[in-house]
């Protein structure tokens, strides 16, 4: 039984007011100035006051909410008003300042207030549920709430689509600028470089490379006072909000230098498209596959190095942890593994005589598991690696024309893909079983095969084509990820030829030369380095045009 009663002398009513943000885009009708909560306040008082049998009980205004869900504060309020019977009669503006969406709105004016006693009036709709008939009540209503939810989806489907264009176009169109950069002062949807936070961007990277994990990085920026992204974008006067800070003042923590650590943003390519919504109802966020997301590379200057991002990648995928906070990954952390299993080798100090000897073994063999020790001491290693990278750095010097020679040519894609011959073989093999499968119906007509072999051929060569397709679109996928590291490579050997003469061994070298260090049960070490491939590609180049001497394309 309710506790309403509209047959009372003085109606006790809510006066329910509500704005937000996204009224402008869900309406092409909509005025800032006609609908601001001042103005709703004026009308519906001008109503009351001028009916005798109606008293304000209070006000409830949900200021920059939206009103495609009944998710606010100030209308939970009111309705809790409504339940205990201090409300029985409720006026808006108009239908759409109660709410948009069709189903939740029914649900109240068609069910709950009328089980309630509720009188509902809508001012500038003409509706009064206490005199209003059947067929405003059933229809009339009903389609107008239904029109005030399909601008919600229909202008929801349009944003998206301008959304997803300007975000092709390389147009930045998130609220907030990754930190490090910060929107342009002439174009909103373009990103700069932060020259207050960019220097701290570097010292991550640096840290990184230098061996330091990503909690020891996080503690010597909060010990040496450097805002966090948060209180960064405070300080500036931006009113940023963010789901990852819990605290009043937000620190420096390791997820926060890891999503720095694996921004692409960083190396000059913005990934928009990460995330999206549910649908225009909810707010709930679910994240995209990364083939979804879009990609647009050399769209703004870059803070940090591709190589250098690249190699940090590979060592976060690492164990490269100290033991004790703030201090050093080891020397070869992350770059050593045993030839035989390909497993990461583990550090080990025997204390056993008056200096500590340290030395790896094979974790596999540490654990138990079928290997053998690979034990070589880290004295041995470190001289041994050295050596090694003292002839590679000289072997590099040798490519010093060569890599000239390349740049000067201006190398275009399309020749980088007649060099590379995978491509052709496939072509070639897709090529002859397409010609296969097409001779098969003369063969059946002829009475060359039986319809029988016709369908196990036909299906054999169409697999076949199907695979060499699939084949091709990898290796169009590698060739592109070998040009673009050949463009950004042209200059590596500039950077390498200031550590000719190098007689320490350290990290930062030596996990910007080295990819993996192998080491073998007799103690020998094979390095695999991180420009053989580009020397392989400097090999391919310069044979092609030594045979091509007039081609001279550009890109």
């Amino acid at each position: 039984m309710s506790k309403n009663n509209l047959d009372t002398d003085v109606l006790k009513v809510a006066m329910y007011l509500r704005l937000s943000q996204d009224d402008e885009k869900y309406d092409k009708g909509f005025k800032v100035e006609s609908n601001s909560i001042s103005n709703q306040r004026l009308q519906i008082n001008d109503f009351i006051d001028k009916n005798e049998d109606m008293e304000l009980i209070e006000e409830y205004v949900d200021d920059g909410y939206s009103g495609i869900n009944f998710e606010r504060p100030a209308f939970k309020k009111m309705m809790e008003d409504v339940i205990t019977g201090n409300i029985n009669c409720i006026v808006v503006k108009d239908l759409s300042r109660f709410g948009r969406d069709y189903i939740d709105s029914g649900r109240y004016l068609q069910r709950v207030f009328p089980s309630l006693d509720i009188r509902f009036i809508a001012l500038n709709d003409n509706y009064d549920s206490y005199t209003a008939s059947e067929t405003e009540k059933n229809l009339v209503i009903p389609f107008k709430s239904f029109i005030n939810d399909n601008y919600c989806r229909d202008t929801s489907a349009k944003v998206r689509s301008v959304c997803k264009v300007k975000r092709k176009q390389g147009q930045f169109i998130s609220n907030y600028a990754p930190y490090g950069y910060e929107k342009d002062k002439e174009d909103k949807h373009k990103i700069v470089i932060d020259k207050e936070a960019e220097y701290v961007v570097r010292k991550i990277f640096s840290m990184k490379l230098e061996g330091y994990s990503s909690y020891s990085i996080a503690k010597h920026l909060n010990d040496n006072g450097i805002p966090s992204p948060m209180e960064h974008k405070k300080a500036k006067g931006i009113r940023y909000k963010t789901g990852f800070c819990t605290k009043a003042v937000a620190k420096w923590d390791t997820p926060a230098i890891n999503r720095i650590l694996t921004n692409e943003v960083y190396i000059g390519t913005l990934q928009q498209g990460k995330r999206e919504k549910i649908n225009y109802k909810l707010d709930k966020v679910v994240s995209k596959d990364k083939s979804d997301w879009i990609e647009i590379e050399d769209n703004h200057e870059a803070i940090i190095d591709p190589h250098d991002f690249e190699i940090v990648q590979k060592l976060l995928k690492c164990d490269i942890k100290a033991k004790t906070v703030g201090e050093k990954a080891d020397l070869f952390s992350g770059l050593l593994f045993c030839k035989d299993c390909n497993a990461q080798m583990t550090k080990k100090v025997d204390k056993r005589g008056k200096t500590p000897t340290v030395y790896y073994i094979c974790s596999s063999y540490n654990k138990g598991q079928d290997c053998s020790r690979h034990s070589i001491k880290q004295e041995e290693l470190q001289r041994t690696v050295l050596e090694m990278i003292r002839h590679y750095i000289q072997y590099l010097g040798e490519y010093e024309s060569v890599s000239e020679k390349i740049k000067e040519m201006e190398v275009s894609y399309e020749l980088f893909q007649r060099v590379d011959k995978r491509q052709e073989y496939t072509k070639k093999s897709k090529a002859k079983f397409e010609l296969l499968k097409s001779s098969l119906y003369q063969d059946l007509k002829e009475g060359i095969i039986a319809e029988e072999e016709f369908y196990d051929m036909r299906e054999f060569y169409t697999n076949r084509i199907v695979e060499s397709e699939l084949i091709l679109e990898k290796q169009s996928k590698e060739i592109a990820r070998l040009y673009k590291k050949s463009l950004g490579n042209q200059n590596f050997l500039t950077g390498i030829k200031k550590y000719q003469n190098i007689g320490i061994l350290e990290r930062g070298l030596l996990v910007r030369l080295v990819d993996k260090i192998y080491v073998l049960e007799d103690k020998k070490i094979e390095i695999q380095f991180n420009y053989d491939e580009t020397i392989e590609i400097l090999d391919k180049l310069s044979s092609y045009t030594s045979q091509t001497p007039e081609i001279r394309e550009v890109v």
